[in-house]
Formats: C-alpha cells, structure tokens, sequence
C-alpha cells in the first residue's frame, strides 16, 4: 500500500464473482441473472478492506460520499465463480472536493479484464444539519 497526501494505492485484493451474489444483483438490477452484470464490481466497493478506508476518509473530514458517477470498460468478461485481482488507486480532489476511485480488474495470470471509476462527490456533514 502507498500512501501520499492526495493518493492512496490498494490491492491486490483477490475477489470472486460469487454465482448467488451475482444472480441476485443481476435481477435487482433488471438484468437476466444468467450472467454477471457489467456493473457487478461495484459489489466490491463494500469489502471491508476497501470500505474502511473509505469510511476512515470521510470520518475523518467529517464529509458524506455521494455517488456521483461510475464507468466500466471490459476488455475481457468476468465469469461467474471466477477469482480475480483487483487494484484501486483512491485519488482525493478537493475543487470540487470528491473522492475519485480509479480501479483495474485482473485475471490471476495478470491479463487486463476491465478498468473502472467512481466518483464520490465528498459533501460536508455539516450541510445536512437542520438549523434552528
């Protein structure tokens, strides 16, 4: 992991397309449930290694992420069951102050199977207080 004052580097977290998982965000999503959707590593975005560090940024600015958008670009599909590396860069910008989550997806013999991006949108929690 590196680490510097506007970025911060992860992986590789090994993941896998869980069949059940899958299926199920398939169908919550309007999809088929007879493959993975395209949208499907944004399941990964809850594991906890990279969910507390997440977590720990925005405590720590006292800011909420607000999804502001997501891109996927495959170069291969991912296949139900299947283990893959994933690798996140966290980049941190602060005009407007979002959090940018730059992602590459990896076969285990290292091929490149999708490159991804979300952007939080980082709002002070102070906005969201009711004033008296």
């Amino acid at each position: 992991m590196q680490n510097d004052k506007q970025h911060l580097s992860l992986g590789p977290l090994r993941l896998q397309v869980d069949p059940t998982r899958a299926k199920t965000y398939a169908l919550e999503t309007g999809g088929d449930g007879l493959s993975t959707p395209l949208t499907y590593p944004a399941v990964w975005l809850a594991e906890p290694s990279l969910l507390e560090v997440i977590q720990d940024l925005c405590r720590s600015q006292d800011v909420i992420p607000v999804h502001e958008s997501q891109s996927f670009f495959y170069s291969l599909e991912l296949a139900l069951g299947e283990t893959y590396d994933l690798y996140v860069l966290l980049k941190r910008e602060t005009d407007p102050s979002r959090l940018i989550i730059e992602a590459r997806i990896n076969t285990t013999t290292n091929k490149l199977v999708a490159k991804i991006e979300t952007i939080l949108r980082l709002v002070p929690h102070d906005i969201l207080k009711v004033k008296a």
